[in-house]
């Protein structure tokens, strides 16, 4: 069906690629990143007004050694509602990533892992990064080829900082939005699904008062150019990403504007953050 075909596009590339929107720009080394150990966000997910599903965010409370590295991990878990299962899509999908704990490093990842439950299709991958080596291994198994394992090595450019998708969120929400101006382009390199997709573009557009279940807040506002020709989004900026003007920068919603419909991405719930988010009463 067309709204589950659109949801299985959105729920993770929407998600954590138009929210890491907000974290690429130049960071000071050895700045400390505005997330604790335990910090825990929860994001309800909506097509139109059919209730899509749940994502949560976590940063594991210890420390994890891999490779002789010391390392946060990072646990980002996405679960299709009921009414998703009605249309014929069930989902429960888990990405993990390792993060160098050494801000020197822009918390670059040593290690990210994926896990796809999506009706009956499950996909297994690993991605290692070797930065001496200047290369990445990854290992996928797949149900459609018996889980059988399949290792290919992607080259990791020595000039670019490469970031899996969840590292290009947590690794760059240090950064200093206070020298950003309305118009500003934003530029990241990410390595997902085994391609390097270079220069991806996000827009600053401003800071805007938005209005949330959880109340009122001043969010920063990001438009990532995502190409509009022979694909399922709408409009000249089909994707808007909001996030809070504070030192945590956590996004607050998403909105994507689709051919058919719209999906709309919003917080509802979060623990363990350096500050409060200052949401007023709606």
């Amino acid at each position: 069906m067309l709204v589950v075909q659109y949801f299985k596009k959105l729920f993770f590339c929407c998600f954590m690629g138009a929210f890491l929107s907000s974290t690429q720009a130049k960071t000071a080394s050895g700045v400390v990143p505005p997330f604790l150990r335990g910090e825990w966000l929860e994001y309800q997910v909506y097509y139109s007004f059919i209730h899509a599903g749940t994502a949560t965010m976590y940063v594991d409370e210890e420390l994890h050694q891999l490779n002789e590295h010391v390392c946060y991990k990072i646990q980002v878990q996405g679960t299709s509602s009921a009414a998703l299962g009605i249309l014929g899509f069930k989902v429960l999908d888990t990405w993990e990533s390792y993060l160098d704990v050494d801000c020197a490093n822009a918390l670059r990842p040593h290690r990210c892992v994926t896990h796809l439950q999506e009706n009956g299709y499950v996909r297994k991958e690993q991605v290692d990064f070797d930065y001496q080596a200047q290369k990445a291994t990854i290992n996928v198994a797949e149900s459609t080829r018996n889980m059988e394992h399949e290792v290919t090595y992607h080259p990791i450019p020595s000039t670019k900082t490469i970031k899996d998708l969840i590292g290009g969120y947590y690794g760059l929400r240090s950064i200093d939005t206070t020298k950003l101006k309305p118009g500003d382009k934003i530029v990241l390199t990410v390595l997902h699904d085994q391609q390097l997709y270079e220069d991806v573009a996000i827009l600053f557009l401003g800071k805007k008062t938005i209005t949330t279940k959880l109340g009122k807040t001043s969010a920063l506002v990001f438009a990532p150019l995502v190409p509009i020709q022979d694909s399922i989004f709408s409009g000249s900026r089909p994707v808007e990403a909001y996030v809070s003007d504070d030192v945590n920068k956590v996004p607050i919603k998403l909105k994507v504007n689709l051919v058919v419909g719209a999906v709309e991405i919003e917080l509802t719930g979060y623990k363990g953050l350096k500050k409060d988010i200052h949401f007023q009463p709606s």
